[in-house]
């Protein structure tokens, strides 16, 4: 972990931002943003407990250091603001239906012949929940994103800008992004 950013908190005041009013802010442009700030909003939204960039962070769900080479900056806020848009397969979390008629939820990390392993907390992956396959009845795919909305509902405008402008280059302060226009 890093120590630097413990403890920092946006500025705000945050909203309860919604694509449509999040586009045109950050579509104004992100020119002259601040690196700093961007990488500060990146770990107080806490997106480095579940992706890694740039080699450091969690596996939980895509990593995000070329995202900014095949998203625009809508599809990010898309995928912030309402995370259940577009679920790959590959991060789906699967419901288990057990036979007692209770059902978990949780990501397949791993399993064996009798166990399912499956981690539940997006916010502390190592800790894997074991799951005896006998009482089990059967399991499906959730396109129910692990990922909370909402998580950009404590930033301002220019703390907003700050954190596109940082996924858009892939946390590389080099990025022509943050070259003077």
């Amino acid at each position: 972990g890093n120590d630097l950013t413990t403890g920092i908190e946006p500025k705000g005041p945050g909203r309860r931002w919604k694509l449509e009013e999040a586009l045109p802010v950050v579509e104004q442009g992100l020119t002259n943003r601040n690196f700093e700030q961007g990488k500060m909003m990146y770990s107080a939204t806490r997106c480095s407990s579940c992706h890694s960039m740039r080699g450091e962070g969690g596996n939980i769900g895509p990593d995000l250091t070329q995202l900014g080479t095949r998203f625009t900056a809508k599809d990010m806020l898309e995928s912030i603001i309402e995370p259940n848009k577009v679920v790959s397969d590959q991060y789906a979390a699967t419901v288990f239906t057990m036979k007692d008629g209770s059902s978990i939820l949780g990501r397949l990390t791993n399993e064996n012949d009798n166990t399912y392993f499956i981690s539940q907390n997006p916010f502390a992956p190592d800790v894997v929940r074991e799951i005896p396959k006998q009482d089990v009845l059967n399991t499906k795919y959730s396109y129910i994103s692990v990922m909370y909305p909402g998580l950009i509902n404590r930033l301002n405008e220019d703390e907003l800008k700050d954190l596109v402008a940082y996924l858009m280059a892939g946390g590389n302060q080099e990025h022509q992004l943050y070259k003077s226009q």
